[in-house]
């Protein structure tokens, strides 16, 4: 379980993740938000599910770099969910319901194949 507050994510350290991990960015306007705080508290609730689908959560404020990647609204504050490959599978303001980003990686193949390996 990983949680930074980091203003960039640069692009060597984007690929230091990449095939190894699903990432969750929570995006805001100060490390302090409210709805950040109760958006991480939900995901730190299930830290076995998080283990299982290789998430690793990170907190980003919203003049990140990664934001402009992938063509985001400077002021949008909310959750990002980045699959192995790095390419965006989800955005949602705040808040989001941890079952939603659980079931949409659930639902994607790499995931699905991952499931039947450790079956």
């Amino acid at each position: 379980l990983l949680l930074t507050f980091c203003t960039t994510l640069s692009a060597q350290h984007w690929d230091d993740y990449r095939w190894k991990n699903r990432l969750l960015i929570m995006v805001a306007s100060k490390s302090n938000h409210d709805e950040l705080k109760s958006q991480r508290k939900a995901f730190e609730k299930n830290p076995e599910a998080l283990i299982k689908r290789d998430l690793l959560l990170f907190a980003v404020k919203t003049n990140a770099k990664i934001l402009s990647k992938f063509s985001i609204k400077r002021d949008f504050e909310g959750v990002l969910l980045i699959g192995k490959d790095g390419g965006l599978k989800f955005q949602a303001p705040f808040p989001v319901d941890p079952k939603t980003i659980f079931d949409r990686i659930d639902s994607m193949p790499m995931r699905q194949a991952e499931m039947r390996k450790h079956k």
